[in-house]
């Protein structure tokens, strides 16, 4: 059953967020600083999990906030690691990194082409085909128990589908908090920005990139964004 309920926690806490992350470059290094709120939904489920894995002063999110938090503060190119619990469902982490090669290294990606920072662009691309690259960097995503959320086991299932699927497992309440699920990500870049694409120019000097965390779950079309400056 720990096996099972684990894997399950993970993927229930990570398609109810609503993150919103503050990316700074500066070089090849930068900050980020993360907002994370749960929906309060799944908040109940994760409690009602609990009940099947071994005891803890610490909550389920709280101790999957602190374990990412230690694994980014065991990066050797990442420092001034910091996270707070500032409400009952919500969340900050933060860090900075200097080098963003060595960042994604220190996460498992020894070879990857999901984020690129090249001279003045950065961009992202995740589709069905670097999937794997993902995997490798974010270990939870390859275990059995979590596959079958996950876009590999669902390829081409329509959300409406994918929504009958999360009613059926989780009741009334799982559709809306997933559909719910948004990632947006503000990208301070050291310069003005020149283009964009699949992202919008917030001002000179910053972008704003947003997707539903479903799109993601399905990768039914590519997740990706770039944006270059001079």
């Amino acid at each position: 059953m720990k096996r099972l309920i684990l894997p399950l926690a993970v993927i229930l806490s990570l398609a109810s967020c609503t993150v919103t992350e503050d990316l700074s470059l500066s070089g090849n290094g930068g900050t980020s600083y993360a907002d994370i709120h749960v929906e309060d939904f799944f908040i109940d489920v994760l409690n009602d999990f609990s009940t099947f894995i071994p005891e803890s002063s610490e909550t389920i999110m709280d101790s999957a906030v602190r374990t990412f938090s230690e694994q980014l503060d065991a990066i050797e190119s990442v420092t001034s690691v910091s996270w707070e619990k500032t409400g009952s469902n919500d969340y900050t982490l933060s860090f900075s990194y200097s080098d963003l090669a060595q960042l994604l290294q220190g996460m498992g990606a020894e070879e990857q082409t999901l984020l690129r920072q090249e001279g003045n662009s950065l961009s992202f691309h995740l589709d069905i085909g670097s999937y794997q690259e993902l995997k490798r960097m974010v270990p939870f995503l390859a275990d059995p128990n979590f596959e079958v959320y996950g876009p590999e086991y669902n390829q081409g299932m329509s959300e409406a589908d994918y929504l009958d699927m999360i009613y059926f497992l989780l009741g009334e309440d799982g559709p809306d908090a997933i559909s719910n699920g948004l990632v947006t990500l503000s990208i301070a870049v050291p310069g003005t920005i020149t283009e964009t694409v699949n992202c919008t120019a917030a001002d000179g000097s910053t972008a704003l990139f947003s997707f539903p965390i479903i799109d993601f779950l399905l990768l039914n079309e590519p997740i990706s964004f770039s944006v270059s400056w001079e």
